[in-house]
Order: C-alpha cells, then structure tokens, then sequence
C-alpha cells in the first residue's frame, strides 16, 4: 500500500513569524499556580522585588508554553500541528506588562508520507527589542489527519 502526502505543505523552508506579545502580573501568577509553581518569584510582589530580579518574573513553564504555541497555531492554522521535540534556553527573566516579541524561523521541512504531512523544524525565540530572553527550537508534524 502506497502512502502519500494529499496536500502540499502550507510552509517554506526561511518562512518567518512574528507575533507581539505581553505577559501580566496576574497571567503570570495564575499559569504558574495552575502549573503548581508556588515560587515567590511569580506571586508575592514584596518577596520578588527583594530578589536579584528586582520584581516578579514569568515561571519557564508559561514563557515555553506561549512561545510553543504560536508554532503550529499561526505557522499553519488551517492544519493539526503536532508537537514532538522542543528545546529552550531560558536567557534572562521575562518581566510583566513589556511588549515583547515571539519570532520563529522554519528550518527544515520534511515530507512524512506514513504520518500523512510534514516534519517541520523551527528556530527562534522571545525578544524584548533585539535582546533575547528566551530561544526555543521545535519539530512538529503538520497533518490534516
């Protein structure tokens, strides 16, 4: 039996995305309770402020769950996106109510015709301006099944 891919891949290898994005005070707070990340550093405003970061912080569990969502849902919207692989690197802390921005670059496009779509690996991060405070690579699959 012959498989195959029914769709051509909605990406291109250099394909770029940018998305603005802003963490609250009360974001943070509640991801990290629901996550179970009790630190000081993402609830208690007094506690943060006399800590080297100077106020509170997103936990790493928030900052890679925006940024990895943006991958397959404004990379391909029309398509079932799949994670497989992430990697992070959580360069320095991400501080509330500051426009940031999530940027990805696609790397690689591999057509899986047993898994009926596409590997797809991605490259970038957040960015306050052009300073990096977190970088993320993913592979996901791309599928309309």
């Amino acid at each position: 039996m012959t498989q195959k891919i029914d769709f051509k891949s909605p990406l291109e290898v250099g394909f770029t995305f940018e998305k603005p994005i802003t963490f609250s005070t009360q974001e943070i707070s509640t991801f990290a309770k629901l996550c179970g990340d009790l630190n000081p550093l993402h609830h208690d405003p007094e506690r943060a402020k006399s800590s080297r970061y100077g106020g509170i912080i997103a936990c790493g569990p928030h900052t890679s769950a925006v940024y990895l969502s943006t991958m397959t849902a404004f990379l391909a919207p029309k398509y079932l996106g799949i994670g497989i692989k992430s990697e992070f690197e959580f360069c320095k802390p991400i501080y509330p109510n500051i426009e940031l921005t999530i940027k990805w670059v696609v790397r690689t496009i591999i057509p899986k015709p047993r898994l009926h779509g596409y590997i797809v690996v991605s490259e970038g991060g957040i960015y306050n301006n052009d300073e990096e405070l977190l970088l993320g690579r993913g592979t996901f699959i791309i599928t309309e099944k």
